[in-house]
């Protein structure tokens, strides 16, 4: 019973030493293996490395190829060379971790063998083999055990007991079944007694989204990226790009994908119009245009895209003209857009065209009629306030929308509102109503703060708060202009000027003296110095002054001179 139980055990274990052996990757895995090359766009090379392909999760009976991240920085080109030899160009970037070191690509031509995704982690103590290409088409299988398989953020960083090479930087982990588990990483120099590995569940957080167009891994390498398979996502995304990246080549491939998935959505066809426009491709631009219009159902979109564009290279002195692409031809098209969708969005730009082509009439009427809708803003009333300005309606009623459209804005003011404030503030000292003045340039500079405004900002304040009677407030805003320019001749006379006014005959003196060494012919300093003696009693010395004044050209001074007498 003994003998027959021992060869029963002995039985099991020649089994399951058959299974042992046997449960290695199939030798055809190695035809999955790639070797990347990247360089820049001048050519020069950045990197080599290995890969190897996997399904695609995007797209049935696809493939992508995953690769370590590093030698895709700053590549605008990457090339695959299969087991046989065979070249091909990545074709989309649909993923990318410099955290993690990986990306993920397809290629323009699939003729590499996808290796099978493993669903099950590898526990510790489990047998596995790493995948390595030693040239010529030729690979080996490396038999290795997992010695540690921690957790974070729910991949697995799988720990190797073997000397680091960074020569398998890039080759796949794999289970009993040939079934990727990892990608093999590069070892740091203080840990190169180990081998590491990143569990393959990354591949299901590397994806193209909307936001990814601010992703610096994304954006740090120079090949196109997939787009978001969902339209809205998609649309975003190229949005978002033209915010993000200087990468003109990849947003238009981009551009192109998007025509391609989606023929019937003018998005694409416009903002690619929007681009060969600005670079002065203008034929490629018209084409867009009216395939745009030819294939999508949103027209009134169209004309008013058409519009804008043309609208916006007519704001250029270079620009030289493209058939009939005038200012008259962006408002042909914004009406157009109107009679298909009477929005007071197309009106918007309508008045744009109105008031560029100098109709400025027909502009207030426009902007009046925007006005009137939930579209009342702060733009749209100080566009009316502009064209009526110069169509020359009445100071009061600029003023009036002008106030208006920094009412618009929620108090406390925020840092948006800056700009109107100040062209209010601005109007009202132009047209005299300087209290009005004073009080938008008070609230200008609390909004923004003293110490970003300028020395003529404060020459401005100081004029409106003088001409209103507010003396003090002058007083106090002159001398922060000239603490900002103290060689300024004009700013010390205002001084002078406010000093005397208000009675402070002495400092007016002293102030009047310091602008009389800024610009010792001019005859103001001398008046003003005449003017205060005068005041205090010493009429000898003032009557100097005024003489001096005098014959600098200052023909008051002669009156003041006779007031004396």
């Amino acid at each position: 019973m003994k003998k027959f139980l021992l060869l029963i055990l002995l039985i099991v274990n020649c089994q399951l030493s058959i299974v042992n052996v046997c449960a290695q990757p199939d030798k055809k895995a190695g035809l999955s293996l790639v070797k990347i090359a990247t360089a820049k766009a001048d050519g020069t090379t950045i990197g080599e490395t290995t890969g190897f392909a996997i399904p695609s999760p995007a797209k049935e009976g696809a493939i992508e190829i995953v690769s370590p991240y590093t030698i895709f920085k700053q590549a605008s080109k990457a090339t695959v060379a299969d087991a046989k030899g065979k070249t091909a160009l990545a074709h989309r970037i649909t993923g990318a971790s410099d955290l993690y070191d990986v990306v993920r690509f397809t290629v323009d031509k699939a003729t590499v063998a996808p290796l099978p995704v493993a669903n099950a982690k590898l526990a510790v103590g489990s047998k596995a083999y790493i995948l390595q290409p030693t040239g010529k088409g030729k690979t080996q299988t490396i038999d290795v055990t997992i010695g540690e398989a921690p957790e974070h953020s729910g991949l697995t960083y799988y720990t190797i007991y073997r000397p680091s090479d960074d020569a398998l930087t890039g080759c796949p982990l794999l289970n009993g079944k040939g079934e990727v588990v990892g990608v093999i990483q590069r070892t740091a120099d203080s840990q190169a007694d180990k081998t590491y590995a990143i569990g393959i569940e990354f591949n299901e957080a590397l994806t193209v989204s909307t936001m990814s167009a601010a992703d610096p891994a994304l954006q740090g390498i120079l090949i196109p990226k997939q787009l978001p398979a969902a339209q809205e996502q998609a649309s975003s995304y190229l949005y978002l790009l033209t915010k993000n990246t200087e990468d003109t080549l990849s947003y238009l491939a981009n551009l192109g994908d998007f025509i391609e998935e989606f023929p019937e959505d003018f998005f694409g066809y416009t903002e690619r119009a929007q681009y060969y426009a600005a670079t002065k491709q203008y034929a490629y631009a018209e084409a867009d245009l009216n395939n745009a219009l030819e294939k999508c159902s949103e027209k009134a979109d169209v004309h008013s895209a058409m519009s804008n564009i043309i609208y916006s290279i007519n704001q250029s002195k270079a620009y030289n003209q493209y058939k009939d692409w005038d200012l008259n031809r962006a408002l042909s098209e914004i009406e157009q857009a109107y009679s298909l969708n009477p929005t007071p969005l197309f009106l918007m730009q309508k008045g744009k065209c109105l008031y560029a082509l100098k109709r400025y009439s027909e502009a207030v009427e426009t902007y009046a009629e925007i006005n009137s809708t939930r579209f009342r803003s702060s733009e749209n009333l100080f566009c009316q306030s502009r064209a009526l300005e110069m169509a020359g309606g009445d100071s009061t009623e600029v003023i009036a929308l002008l106030d208006s459209a920094v009412m618009r804005f929620k108090r406390p003011l925020r840092p948006d509102a800056a700009p109107y404030l100040l062209y209010y503030a601005n109007e009202c000292n132009r047209y005299g109503f300087y209290k009005e003045a004073a009080l938008g340039y008070q609230e200008y500079e609390s909004l923004v703060g003293t110490k970003t405004l300028s020395d003529v900002f404060f020459y401005n304040k100081e004029q409106a708060e003088l001409k209103a009677r507010l003396y003090p407030q002058a007083l106090n805003d002159i001398e922060k202009a000239i603490s900002l320019k103290p060689q300024e001749y004009v700013y010390q006379i205002e001084k002078a000027l406010i000093e005397t006014r208000t009675g402070h005959f002495e400092e007016a003196i002293y102030t009047a003296t310091q602008a009389q060494k800024l610009d010792p012919d001019d005859p103001d300093s001398y008046k003003l110095i005449g003017i205060s003696l005068g005041e205090l009693g010493r009429k000898v010395e003032a009557r100097q002054n005024l003489q001096r004044a005098y014959e600098l050209g200052d023909e008051q001074a002669l009156e003041w001179i006779n007031g004396m007498k």
